[in-house]
């Protein structure tokens, strides 16, 4: 289930785990590939969570689709989907071209 809520000049997006928990993420980049859009969102961190040794973001990837009313739909991808290794390479490569 996602819930995008506006908030100043960024969406949050609000995705539901398997236990029913709330986690919040913000669209980093958006990927065209294969003449579709997929978002890499990263998780914004709940105060509540501890994060001890934690140190890099958790971030997931998304296919965005249109629905029948028009409306953006964030589909996540997980590991076995066919364009999941292709996207997280595009994504890998973006991010070591700015460091350079």
């Amino acid at each position: 289930m996602i819930d995008e809520n506006y908030e100043g000049e960024m969406y949050v997006l609000q995705f539901e785990d398997e236990d029913g928990n709330t986690q919040s993420f913000v669209e980093d980049v958006v990927i065209n590939y294969k003449d579709q859009q997929f978002a890499v969102l990263a998780q914004i961190p709940n105060e509540d969570d501890d994060h001890e040794g934690q140190d890099e973001t958790y971030m997931i990837l998304a296919r965005i689709e249109v629905n029948e009313q028009g409306e953006e739909e964030y589909v996540t991808l997980d590991e076995n989907d066919e364009d999941f290794d292709a996207v997280v390479e595009i994504y890998e490569n973006m991010e070591s071209d700015e460091e350079e």
